[in-house]
């Protein structure tokens, strides 16, 4: 699954945009396929703890449906016959008190809407799961492994393919150095994106010297996301490949003509 997902994130980055919100990528109605969900992909490697799980459980794990959907999914596997159950994962309508929260708080309902089992004629399963929105790099892995050790907990099942439904995906360009341990060739990315979508690729490099490159570090060490991902890349990215990329980061980095834009919009 974790191949699954960087050979996804290394995609979409480089598609054009159907609109732009500042920095951010913003892509209409993607569909994404897995065939697989394996153990690959463990939290750490978006560079969150455990603690994240325990959020994602009080925001997404509504135990009523889904213990229901369990029930319909143990009679219609016994009946052996095409059939689907589905459950939401609507456990919160917002997620701050409306009346004192953050001008950056989200406020729109679940990022997730719900998961659907389809027992198909070969006796295997196919999965869709429906989403309002996500995040690419960082908030999207999360949400992945929590499905998988959480949401689909207790179904048995043959999987013959998972499709992830999104209305909406956020490509942020703070959070790209998250794939980057994960990329046999960072660089060779970075070009790629470079031809793909230089504004976006502008953007990429002035977020990822941020955490790479001293001198530009300008700007983020008041805010606690950013020196969260600061610290995540400098303990997951190899010392070998960090120096590489520095050298890349300054030779192509645009200059600073703005002041910091963080983490701005609804992009979970």
């Amino acid at each position: 699954m974790l191949e699954e997902w960087v050979q996804h994130c290394t995609y979409l980055s480089t598609r054009k945009a159907s609109l732009y919100s500042g920095a951010r990528k913003i892509l209409r109605g993607i569909q994404l396929d897995y065939v697989n969900l394996d153990d690959s992909l463990r939290i750490e490697d978006a560079g969150y703890t455990k603690s994240k799980l325990t959020l994602l459980r009080k925001l997404y794990l509504h135990e009523e449906s889904r213990d229901v959907a369990l029930q319909l999914w143990e009679r219609r596997c016994e009946q052996g016959k095409y059939g689907s159950v589905g459950f939401t994962t609507y456990n919160h309508f917002i997620k701050n008190d409306p009346t004192k929260k953050s001008k950056r708080a989200s406020v729109m309902g679940p990022c997730i809407q719900s998961v659907t089992l389809t027992l198909l004629d070969n006796g295997k399963t196919a999965i869709d799961v429906f989403y309002r929105t996500t995040e690419l790099f960082k908030k999207y892995p999360a949400d992945l492994v929590f499905l998988r050790d959480t949401l689909l907990d207790g179904f048995d099942f043959e999987l013959e393919e998972m499709v992830h439904h999104f209305a909406n995906v956020t490509v942020h360009p703070m959070y790209a150095v998250t794939i980057l341990p994960h990329l046999d060739d960072p660089v060779r990315w970075l070009e790629q994106l470079k031809k793909g979508d230089p504004y976006f690729y502008n953007w990429v490099i002035k977020w990822t010297a941020r955490y790479l490159c001293d001198e530009h570090h300008r700007g983020i060490a008041k805010f606690a996301q950013a020196m969260r991902v600061y610290k995540d890349a400098r303990e997951r990215i190899d010392e070998d490949m960090q120096e590489e990329l520095a050298k890349y980061l300054r030779a192509n980095h645009p200059g600073h003509r703005n002041a910091y834009e963080g983490d701005d919009g609804d992009d979970e």
